[in-house]
């Protein structure tokens, strides 16, 4: 029920009048971690009227597919928060970024009939560079997990403007 609450809270922010958010982006990922594997995920962002138009804050969420192991049966995603800086250089279709954030993992495995699951939070070191090309913008980032996801990320993917501004 939290979940659903949230997700409407966020939606309503983003598509009220006179919303939160000056721009907002929405997109699809893929994400390779060094302990989960393959994973793919969706990712929104956004940019404050009343904050540095520098700053971005993004939510992602990834669904892995980590290896079984000795697991009969094994799960794990992460939701990740961040805020991120556009750094400008001269360059107009390029835009790196570079930010810090939170994780939360979920981490579910069945071995023989006994499931476990752990849910933990930690934080985010991102680096990271967008291809600013109007509407459609793809990225690429490398972010680095302490605590919650303790994994080493490398993410893909695009974004497409739903709000008003420019990237």
């Amino acid at each position: 029920m939290r979940k659903l609450l949230l997700a409407v809270a966020l939606l309503a922010s983003v598509t009220a009048p006179g919303s939160l958010f000056s721009q907002v982006n929405i997109g699809a990922q893929v994400s390779w971690g060094d302990e989960f594997d393959l994973g793919f995920g969706g990712r929104i962002t956004g940019r404050s009227p009343w904050v540095d138009q520098a700053i971005e804050f993004v939510g992602a969420f990834d669904l892995f597919f980590p290896d079984e192991g000795n697991a009969d049966d094994r799960s794990y995603w992460e939701v990740n928060l961040n805020l991120l800086y556009n750094i400008a250089i001269r360059h107009e279709m390029f835009l790196p970024y570079a930010g810090l954030g939170m994780n939360i993992a979920r981490l579910s495995q069945t071995v023989s009939g006994s499931t476990t699951s752990t849910t933990k939070a930690g934080a985010n070191l991102i680096a990271g560079l967008k291809v600013v090309t109007g509407a459609v913008s793809p990225y690429g980032e490398a972010r680095y997990e302490w605590g919650g996801g303790k994994q080493f990320v490398l993410t893909a993917g695009i974004l497409f403007t739903v709000g008003s501004g420019a990237n």
